[in-house]
């Protein structure tokens, strides 16, 4: 049996190496890290475990199982949580090196709720929504960390629900 791999694939896992440590340095700067609900990230490792299953047992050259491998590590990439607030940017999503900075927002708004024990977070950034993120860190700390590292000025909301009925 001969054990060699097309250069095609020795780049797919290189940029799939590549890739994987993007995402956990990412994730290692984030501050407060947003909760990820979603049920993809519940279903591709149930698919990417079929498949992985099927590739091995109907492939038999080395060069297409190593493939098969950097591909569903490619897939399951999009579960990887990288979503929160870093030390100086908003982070939204995962693959997103830039962010949005902290000057560039207009206003803050968070909601506690308190049957889920999560704080959602909003931000306006010229005048335009940006994604509303979920937390389950304390409404206090993030707005002391907010107050701190928001550009002087900028408005922070906070939504109470009443429990008037």
């Amino acid at each position: 049996m001969v054990f060699t791999l097309t250069v095609f694939t020795l780049l797919f896992v290189a940029f799939t190496t590549v890739l994987y440590l993007f995402l956990f340095l990412v994730k290692k700067e984030l501050i407060f890290t947003a909760k990820h609900q979603s049920l993809f990230s519940i279903f591709l490792p149930i698919l990417l475990g079929i498949f992985a299953g099927s590739l091995f047992i109907t492939t038999g050259t080395l060069d297409e199982i190593v493939r098969g491998v950097a591909v569903s590590l490619a897939i399951i990439s999009y579960a990887v949580n990288g979503r929160g607030i870093a030390s100086d940017r908003f982070v939204i999503h995962p693959l997103d090196n830039r962010g949005i900075k902290f000057d560039e927002v207009d206003r803050v708004v968070l909601f506690r709720d308190e049957k889920k024990n999560e704080v959602k977070m909003n931000f306006f950034k010229f005048g335009l929504r940006g994604p509303l993120m979920k937390f389950s860190t304390p409404m206090d700390e993030l707005v002391k960390f907010l107050s701190k590292h928001l550009k002087e000025g900028t408005p922070i909301d906070v939504v109470m629900e009443s429990n008037n009925k």
